[in-house]
């Protein structure tokens, strides 16, 4: 079981990766014409995202791991979310991040826990990436009304899709490890 879950674990974070770049692409492409304020932030935070999909990319040869079948979903699904969230403009943009690394943060946290004793070198990757992403949640934060309607309904929206991507890419698997963690 650890050495399964440890692969699933590679290929979600790997896949959400690929994912966030295409949320940030997307962004950036629509805030290059309508915000360019935002470009230095999404620039820094997609060069993040890139390092960090690389970093598990190098982690899955020495664990047997393979990359998610299910990249073109990320991809696609990434890119349409990046374009969708970007025409709520600002909001809309910080809304988005703060959704998915939200959503994120929580698997990153239950990850460690089961892979601080699984897996420690991975566990380090892990929380090394967590701090940029939690930098990310907080910029975004810090830069919207978290209580207006539209950010309540968005926000609720992208991180159902966030979770659904999350429990396909681990075939169930992300529920079973928030068990058996709520269970120790």
């Amino acid at each position: 079981m650890p050495t399964r879950l440890i692969s699933r674990i590679l290929r979600v974070n790997h896949a959400g990766e690929h994912g966030a770049v295409a949320i940030y692409s997307a962004q950036l492409a629509r805030a290059r014409r309508a915000h360019p304020d935002l470009i230095p932030w999404l620039e820094d935070t997609l060069a993040h995202e890139q390092t960090h999909r690389t970093r598990f990319r190098e982690a899955m040869p020495v664990r047997h791991a393979k990359p998610c079948r299910l990249m073109f979903v990320w991809s696609f699904g990434g890119a349409a979310l990046g374009a969708l969230t970007a025409l709520g403009g600002r909001t809309g943009i910080y809304v988005c991040t703060a959704a998915v690394e939200r959503t994120v943060h929580r698997h990153l946290l239950e990850q460690i826990a089961f892979l601080d004793r699984a897996d420690p070198p991975l566990a380090q990757i892990v929380r090394d990436i967590l701090v940029e992403e939690d930098a990310h949640l907080a910029h975004a934060e810090a830069h919207h009304n978290t209580n207006g309607p539209f950010a309540r309904a968005l926000a609720a929206l992208v991180s159902a899709a966030t979770e659904t991507l999350i429990f396909v890419s681990t075939r169930g698997d992300s529920l079973r490890l928030r068990s058996a963690l709520a269970a120790h």
